[in-house]
């Protein structure tokens, strides 16, 4: 006859150890996971943004600089009479305060753009100047999955042409 030898096998306490590091390695696994899908959506959200960008910035470039065809510039920055909507604008600076709704294609993305002369014999970056040769086009992409808006600067120049 055999005899069962008590010492073989798991007891409960080996079962509740064994269950509890597996419980730590899994809340470890999935707090990674997490962390991983936040920052693929970051990235995500980082990509729609520069090519929502890029696009709005292209639309805006591809205007004429000014309303008037050589100096002196438009004193005023913004639409024109008439200009209604954005099928009317001709020129960059039209898009000068723009709100754009891009919210059928691009859901929680706020986009905006501004337009202004400046002085680059003062700083090209940040100066704002009276009317000369020169405009500067900052378009901002915001989505709150984004740690701060991206944010797009272009330079325009009038060219003076002498016929």
């Amino acid at each position: 006859m055999k005899h069962h030898n008590p010492q073989s096998g798991f007891s409960l306490i080996d079962m509740i150890m064994g269950m509890s590091i597996i419980s730590i390695a899994l809340v470890g696994i999935m707090s990674v996971q997490n962390n991983y899908i936040n920052m693929s959506t970051k990235l995500e959200v980082g990509f729609r943004a520069i090519a929502l960008g890029n696009s709005v910035m292209s639309t805006i470039r591809m205007h004429r600089f000014d309303e008037n065809a050589s100096a002196p510039w438009s004193a005023t920055l913004g639409t024109d009479t008439g200009e209604t909507s954005s099928d009317d604008y001709d020129d960059i600076d039209d898009y000068a305060s723009a709100a754009w709704n891009f919210s059928y294609w691009y859901p929680g993305y706020t986009v905006t753009s501004s337009v202004t002369y400046i002085d680059i014999n003062t700083s090209w970056v940040n100066s704002v100047g009276a009317p000369n040769n020169f405009k500067r086009i900052i378009v901002s992409i915001n989505h709150e999955a984004l740690d701060s808006p991206i944010v797009f600067s272009s330079l325009m120049a009038g060219i003076i042409v002498d016929g």
